[in-house]
């Protein structure tokens, strides 16, 4: 039985998965516009992919109060458009590339009815930037018959790689269909992909430069060994204390990403620690495997991690260990 530490500690704020946004006050001063970001948060003028949409809100300056549009629109539709409206958020598509002048009318929560105004951009993105949430750097693992999430990022190719946002506009194309795009379901951080009945493997080919990645589609029966758990502890486990873990199938030389396939976890120092299943937690890599250990006794704790369809149904275990302090 091969034995091994967990020893990748993270903080829980360190991994939970917190939505932020881009705000910034209307040329008039009455309104606040903002929208969902990932990153360059106090940028707001990021330019919208040409082709892809954005949700954008507005709101009052003075108390932050939803306002009920009534109008809204963009000087220059070839560049930006609005595609619709209701309530407080207006839709918003790259049509084009340049400058855009984003004009509402809307009333506010005592009554008022106001106007403002936000320059926008739109450009055509000149680097894509897609990677797995685990595996090699252009190569990773995916079970079967799955809904799985590719991270990407599009950029300008300038000094700052200046992000291009949105959503609806993926440049990219498989060249199987062991894995095939839902567009509907993806959005600005991750594109949904689902992967095929049976085991191959895809490309998936940028179509605005030179990236690719790729994606091998395996069965539960590839499963070959064990990944090292991956402890959600801020410093470590003390008597009484109950943390969370997560752990990962492996197939060949690179663990399965987000493999959602039976497993076990047994205590083999029950004197020592518990173990017990745990219901994932939303990190924001959408892993699964979760578990959880408690110490009952300082000492060393070991756990045992089966994936009973691994080896062509004869099963992959390994076991682990993890300190449990006084």
């Amino acid at each position: 039985m091969n034995t091994r530490t967990a020893t990748h500690l993270f903080g829980a704020a360190l991994l939970l998965a917190v939505a932020c946004q881009s705000t910034l006050t209307g040329n008039e001063g009455n309104f606040q516009f903002s929208y969902d970001a990932d990153d360059w948060l106090t940028d707001f003028n990021k330019p919208v992919a040409v082709g892809a949409y954005l949700d954008v809100s507005v709101r009052e300056v003075a108390n932050f109060m939803a306002v009920d549009l009534a109008d809204a629109s963009f000087d220059d539709p070839a560049v930006l458009d609005v595609v619709d409206f209701a309530g407080d958020t207006i839709t918003i598509q790259g049509t084009g590339d340049g400058f855009a002048l984003l004009q509402v009318e809307g009333s506010t929560n005592s009554g008022e009815t106001l106007t403002d105004s936000i320059n926008m951009q739109a450009r055509v993105p000149e680097v894509l930037v897609l990677w797995h949430t685990c595996g090699g750097e252009t190569q990773g693992n995916y079970l079967t018959d799955q809904r799985v999430w590719v991270p990407f990022e599009m950029q300008m190719d300038n000094a700052s790689h200046q992000p291009v946002i949105g959503y609806g506009y993926y440049p990219l194309t498989a060249d199987t269909d062991a894995a095939a795009l839902d567009s509907a379901e993806s959005g600005q951080q991750w594109m949904a992909f689902d992967t095929a009945e049976a085991a191959g493997i895809t490309v998936l080919s940028s179509d605005i430069d030179d990236t690719t990645l790729t994606m091998n589609v395996v069965t539960p029966a590839t499963i070959d060994g064990v990944d090292e758990p991956i402890a959600w502890v801020a410093e470590d486990i003390d008597v009484g204390d109950t943390n969370a873990f997560y752990v990962r199938p492996m197939a060949g030389d690179l663990p399965v990403c987000q493999a959602e396939v039976d497993n076990t976890v047994v205590s083999d120092t029950p004197d020592i620690c518990t173990v017990t299943d745990t219901e994932p937690v939303q990190t924001g890599d959408h892993e699964y495997g979760w578990f959880s250990v408690t110490g009952v006794a300082e000492g060393e704790c070991l756990f045992t991690v089966t994936y009973p369809d691994g080896n062509g149904g004869e099963g992959a275990s390994a076991q682990f260990s993890y300190p449990i302090e006084p």
